[in-house]
């Protein structure tokens, strides 16, 4: 009697902290759990399961972020996945590292997007600029451009100059896409390595 007592109370506070989860798969898991719990018990061994799966609540978060990563992985969307290893990277070192470099790449097509976006607007700011002695190139925004007709002050070093013109539209929309496409890759590939490790609450 006293064991179904302690099963219950332990069941009562893991759906509680599964309120999150919709209710057939909070009652998917509570059932397992139950089965889990009740088998242990027919060992003698329910206080070690218990102290094996952790308080409800730690339990509880554990099956909702397998939840989340499982659900990331198949919608395979840049804000899901993304989302996900946003929610797990203070718990996952994984999903730090993952979302460390998937921002990377998705701050570069941001920046790749702002440049060409740039250049429609002030076409004589934005460019792929090189140093005057070749040895240094910059895309982005430059406040001097390399214009005939900007004149310098006396002993002023000379600004770079900008090589693609209007070219500079596509070119950014394309780097803009590749750089996206790679933090997405980057976001799947890593959510993937959390996938095969071994939920803490695997029974």
């Amino acid at each position: 009697m006293k064991d179904a007592a302690t099963i219950e109370n332990y069941l009562r506070g893991l759906s509680k902290a599964l309120r999150a989860l919709p209710d057939r798969d909070r009652d998917d898991i509570v059932a397992e759990i139950r089965a889990h719990l009740e088998h242990r018990t027919g060992e003698g061994k329910l206080a070690e399961a218990i102290k094996s799966l952790g308080a409800p609540d730690a339990c509880a978060r554990s099956f909702i972020e397998e939840m989340k990563i499982q659900t990331a992985f198949a919608d395979g969307g840049a804000v899901k996945t993304f989302g996900a290893l946003l929610t797990l990277a203070s718990r996952r070192v994984t999903a730090t590292a993952g979302l460390f470099v998937s921002l990377v790449f998705f701050l570069l097509a941001a920046g790749f997007a702002f440049t060409g976006l740039a250049e429609i607007v002030a076409p004589d700011k934005a460019g792929l600029w090189v140093g005057p002695d070749s040895g240094s190139i910059m895309i982005g925004t430059f406040d001097t451009p390399a214009t005939p007709d900007t004149p310098l002050p006396p002993g002023a070093p000379e600004p770079p100059r900008e090589i693609l013109g209007r070219w500079l539209i596509p070119f950014a929309a394309g780097m803009s896409v590749l750089f996206f496409v790679i933090g997405q890759i980057s976001s799947r590939l890593f959510i993937r390595l959390m996938m095969r490790r071994k939920s803490p609450t695997a029974i």
